[in-house]
Order: structure tokens, then sequence, then C-alpha cells
């Protein structure tokens, strides 16, 4: 859906300018409020945002419930992601405990709306695969990785929760999150992993189609729930980034998309 004020044309977007090589400056486009603004005293609008490029991200490393903290380039997404949802006026925020959500939710929403860490949102816990390099994981479990692209329902990974057990938890959180603000638009800063298995919940999809989904740092997923019915009208976007993202193409072992 484009993000294009109520009038439908592109004359309402606010332009800043930031250098770019040898010193010139181009314009970087801030989207003014999307059409799900205006429904959102109407409905429940959710705003799914993972957090942004962490030291471990950068490097390859698995991280689950591990801690690591947001780049230089995490700190940089953060802030665009902050512009695009100045907007907004959320009526709660949420986000997973761990230190770089944490870090981008105060980067990105600042002091206008509190927000609350709930244990539910925490990405799944990957036990012994945590802080390990990609390379070492396909050496080390070549079957399990396998496996958990093609079925991860039926990974069992030492000291980890299953698939099934981190979509229950997930659900739970986020069934509390919706019955205590039923209309409003509702930040929640969260993990890749609790995205792709929110969504696979939410639009009724099997457990194994897990990875269907491109969620990257610091992108936005919004879901609308007219007549409380899911509907998906961004998913995993990072327009607002203006080129603020990393690419690797040469590493074939992303462990969430």
């Amino acid at each position: 859906m484009a993000a294009f004020p109520r009038g439908g044309s592109r004359a309402g977007n606010r332009e800043h300018t930031r250098p770019g090589a040898r010193g010139q400056f181009f314009p970087v486009l801030v989207a003014p409020p999307p059409r799900a603004h205006y429904y959102a005293r109407t409905m429940q609008v959710l705003y799914l945002i993972r957090h942004a490029e962490t030291g471990f991200n950068r490097v390859g490393r698995v991280q689950g419930h591990t801690e690591s903290t947001l780049s230089r380039l995490g700190h940089t997404q953060a802030r665009r992601t902050g512009e695009r949802l100045g907007y907004v006026d959320f009526v709660a925020a949420y986000a997973s405990p761990s230190r770089r959500t944490l870090q981008t939710a105060r980067i990105a929403l600042g002091d206008r709306v509190d927000v609350n860490a709930r244990e539910g949102l925490r990405e799944i816990n990957l036990g012994a695969w945590e802080g390990l390099k990609a390379s070492t994981l396909r050496k080390r479990y070549p079957r399990q990785v396998h496996l958990w692209f093609h079925k991860p329902s039926a990974v069992r990974i030492a000291g980890a929760e299953t698939v099934a057990q981190f979509r229950r938890r997930v659900v739970r959180e986020m069934k509390g999150i919706r019955e205590t603000h039923p209309k409003g638009e509702i930040a929640v800063v969260t993990h890749g992993g609790v995205i792709c298995v929110y969504l696979t919940a939410l639009l009724g999809m099997k457990l194994d189609d897990l990875w269907q989904f491109k969620i990257r740092n610091a992108s936005v997923t919004r879901v609308l729930f007219p007549q409380g019915r899911a509907r998906v009208d961004l998913l995993g976007d990072i327009h607002h980034l203006n080129g603020a993202f990393r690419e690797i193409p040469n590493r074939p072992f992303r462990l969430f998309p």
C-alpha cells in the first residue's frame, strides 16, 4: 500500500537532505501518514518492527536469547525508523526485553510513548546454536541446518525451544497485547523470528512456512484488523532506510531472513 496522504498524491512528502559522496546533498523522502493512520480510531493497527542491525548481525552470528548491541549502522536504521513513524500516535508500545530491541525502541520511539518490555516477545531460544557463526553451524550440524530451512518444526536443538513452543509463546503474548488495546495503533519492537512465526499464526499458515517472509533489520510490518480479521498491508518494508541496510550476497546462511 502506497504511503500517500489522504488525497493520494506525493505532494505531502516532507523532504530532508543528507550528505552523499564528495559532499553533495540529495533529498531523503520521509513518508506522510499512510492511510492506515486514518482508520486507527475505529480499528486496531499493529506495527511489528524488527530491531536494527547488531554487531552479531554484521558478522553472521546466531543471536536468539544471547545479548548483542546495535552496530553503528543499526543506530542509523533506528533513527530513520523513528522518522518514518513520527506521525503515528501510538496508544501503546511493547518490546522484547533484549538489549537490541530496547535500544531500537528508545531511539525510534523516544519519550513519546512508554515502552513495556514483555518476555513473550523475546527471540526463539536457540540453545547450543547461540553465538556460533553460520560457517560453524554448517560444519557441526549439517542435517539440522538443512531441516531448519525445509522443515523447522522437526528441528531439535540442545537447550533450545522448539518452533512449536516458540509460536505458542508469541501468540499468547500478542493475544494479551491485542486484548488490552482493542483500538488504536500499537508498536511492537521485536525480532525477525517473532514476526515471522506470528504471521504464520495470523494468516493460518503451517509452521513450516516460517521462511516465506523476508523481515530485514529495522523493517516495518503493519497489520490492520478491520472487523477483527488480520490484513497485512506492509510486509518487511524498509523504504524509510534510504539505502541504510546491508546486503551480503555471499552469505548463504541466515538464521532469519
